[in-house]
Parts: C-alpha cells; structure tokens; sequence
C-alpha cells in the first residue's frame, strides 16, 4: 500500500525573526541591522500574525521551506509542479526503470466492484513495460505505458508566502482528494517550526474569510458575490 510521506529537510533556523525583520524595515525608521533585529526580537507574535492576515505576505517570500515528497501519483504531481514560485526535483521516467512501478489506488475505486480489473490493468501495464525494455524499447518511449496513477517522489522547495497559496487553494474542500492530502502533511510540518505563520492557514475561504469560487463553492462561507449582496 504506497503511503504519502513528507518531510521537511530544510528551512531557516529563524523563520518567523526574519519575517518580523522584513515587517521592520517596511514599517519603521530603524535603518542599521542591530536596530532592526532588536526591534524585531522584541514585536509579539500577534504582530507578525496581524500583517499576514491584512495580506502583507510579502514578507515571508525570504523563508524557504524544502521538503521530500513521495507516495504521490503522477496525477498529484502534475498539480504539484504547476505551482508558481516553487523549484521542483522529480523522479524521472526516461532515466528510472520502471519495472517494479508502485501505483496510488483511490480509495473510491478500491471500495468499488472495479478493483480487481484495476489491478490487472495495472499489472497488464507493468509486464508490458518490462518486455519492451528488455526487448531494446528505450525507457523514455516504453514509460508511455505508465499511467497517471504511478506512484513518484521529488524536493519541493516554496518560500512561505507561496506555501500559504498553496495551502489555502489545496486544503478546500473542492481539492482533489489526493493533493489537499498532501497539502495537509506539509501545513503539519512547517507548523511544527513556524507555528505564528501557518497556525491559522486553511481552506481559502476559512483563511479569508470568502469563498472566491461564486459558482462552485461548496457553501461553507459565503462568496465575494454574496458578500457585495449583503
């Protein structure tokens, strides 16, 4: 059974310091290094939460957070990789035999009468694949054979204003099922070494306090239109 795992493997040592020193120098007349890390040192939590929360996100673009992700199928990590402001690493299917590829099963056809033709399809493939290679079809043609529910691992790396996106748009409710899984796992890691941050980020609508999808929202919180209406 092929089980997501994250973990974060790098990230500032003062995360939260240093977005409170970005805020100083924004906000204040400090202009000597002592000065603005004194200052900075010495501001609440509350005041580094109140500036995210009006959307100066701004100042958290200089802490990067690096994670190893595997366990995810190709399926989350076409949605993974289209993320803007973020570096990724991922396993390659023109370099990597394939030959004994694991495979994400949902959990709606796993529970279904369909389970048993999905595996055979699966291990259809997987025979396939390995004749080919072994009859000369060079990987980079045969990995054709490769569904989207191959199992692969990469580094991702997203400073924390681009995690925030990240989070909000993937924990909703309307997330496919398998990314806002994802997304979940590394909200509870980098809430373990940046809690002020990323203790209130959820669901777009849960963090903003609106639903921007006004024709597809799922009706937990009211939306921009329904907002201007009241």
């Amino acid at each position: 059974m092929i089980i997501i795992e994250v973990k974060l493997i790098s990230y500032p040592e003062e995360t939260e310091l240093i977005a409170k020193m970005a805020a100083v120098i924004c906000y204040s007349k400090e202009h000597k290094y002592d000065d603005v890390k004194r200052t900075a040192t010495l501001k609440p939590n509350g005041y580094l939460k109140k500036i995210i929360k009006d959307g100066h996100t701004s100042i958290l673009e200089h802490n990067v957070f690096v994670f190893y992700i595997s366990g995810i199928s190709r399926v989350a990590s076409h949605q993974l990789v289209r993320k803007r402001i973020a570096s990724f690493s991922q396993q390659s299917q023109r370099y990597v035999n394939a030959e004994n590829f694991d495979y994400v099963i949902p959990d709606e056809i796993k529970n279904s009468k369909f389970i048993e033709e999905y595996k055979k399809v699966m291990a259809y493939n997987h025979e396939l694949y390995q004749k080919m290679v072994e009859e000369g079809i060079p990987k980079e043609d045969a990995r054709f054979l490769l569904p989207n529910a191959t199992a692969t691992q990469l580094i991702v790396s997203m400073n924390a204003h681009a995690l925030i996106d990240f989070f909000v748009k993937r924990i909703c409710n309307r997330s496919q099922w398998e990314i806002r899984k994802l997304a979940e796992i590394m909200l509870e890691e980098v809430r373990k070494v940046a809690p002020t941050i990323f203790r209130e980020v959820g669901a777009y609508c849960d963090f903003y306090g609106y639903c921007p999808e006004n024709h597809l929202s799922c009706g937990k919180n009211p939306t921009i239109e329904e907002l201007k209406e009241n």
